[in-house]
């Protein structure tokens, strides 16, 4: 007897990756928040793991439940943010991603550093169960240039996660926000350097990426830290990346120029000296 025709249909494809996508989100989140029972539902039974280090290895769940119940510190606590994820094939049961995030360590923490890490995740879907058959994990490595003693970037984005944190203010925690296509997004209110004003919108620049979110930037204010401070209509910034205040202009630290209106120069220089006008 012939076996009956059945058409893939591309929206079912699409909805897998839609899935695929969310869910690597999710996971690589709950990785480093050290949820591991959330992780582990979410693995498939025959199972490979690789991970940074030579011996980060596991070729089934229950390898890879063993490795992180015995070395619980394997994985560090640490914030995923800053995350481009892409689908690389997807088919009715097979869906892989790859991609990178950056790792941020919590500045309370015993130690401090900033890292990109690079991804590819394979994710089996049977029936109405989505689970993760591969989970590889590599950092960059970058070839020596002149005048360089360190070859991985971790270097140097530690070097700017720690700057950035020199500068804490009242808040020591991630805010989330929200853009316009509703993903979430971690942030430390120090990696904000200003709010900029767009319709009913606000880009919100950071110090590595613009967040977009479906908010007017008085109420965008409100989300994120006291430390940001109307200077403009359309403008916000945060203080602790403002480099001078000369000449109707105000000059931050990754080179923007804000035109300060003459009627405001007076309560700006106020709010920066914590002198009144």
């Amino acid at each position: 007897m012939a076996t009956p025709y059945v058409r893939t249909t591309e929206s079912s494809v699409d909805a897998f990756a839609k899935e695929a996508l969310r869910l690597t989100k999710d996971y690589l989140r709950h990785l480093y928040a050290r949820n591991y029972d959330w992780c582990l539902n979410k693995t498939a039974k025959e199972f490979t793991w690789i991970g940074l280090q030579k011996d980060y290895v596991a070729n089934s769940r229950d390898d890879f439940a063993a490795f992180l119940d015995g070395k619980k510190n394997c994985i560090e606590m640490a914030t995923v943010t800053d995350e481009e994820y892409s689908v690389a094939l997807c088919s009715e049961r097979i869906c892989c991603i790859s991609g990178r995030y950056l790792v941020l360590t919590p500045p309370e923490g015993e130690s401090v550093y900033a890292h990109w890490n690079r991804c590819t995740l394979i994710w089996h879907r049977s029936g109405r169960r989505t689970q993760l058959a591969h989970l590889h994990i590599s950092a960059p490595v970058d070839y020596v240039e002149e005048g360089d003693s360190y070859p991985i970037t971790a270097g140097t984005e530690t070097y700017r996660y720690m700057r950035s944190l020199r500068r804490l203010g009242s808040s020591r925690t991630n805010v989330s926000l929200y853009d316009v296509d509703g993903t979430v997004h971690w942030v430390h209110p120090s990696q904000i350097i200003y709010l900029e004003a767009s319709r009913k919108r606000t880009i919100v620049h950071c110090m590595t990426k613009d967040i977009v979110v479906p908010a007017v930037i008085r109420d965008a204010v409100e989300m994120v830290d006291n430390k940001i401070m109307r200077v403009h209509r359309s403008y916000a910034v945060n203080r602790d990346h403002v480099v001078e205040l000369k000449a109707g202009r105000l000059l931050l630290d990754d080179g923007t120029s804000i035109a300060i209106p003459a009627k405001r120069m007076a309560d700006v220089r106020a709010q920066l000296t914590g002198r009144q006008a």
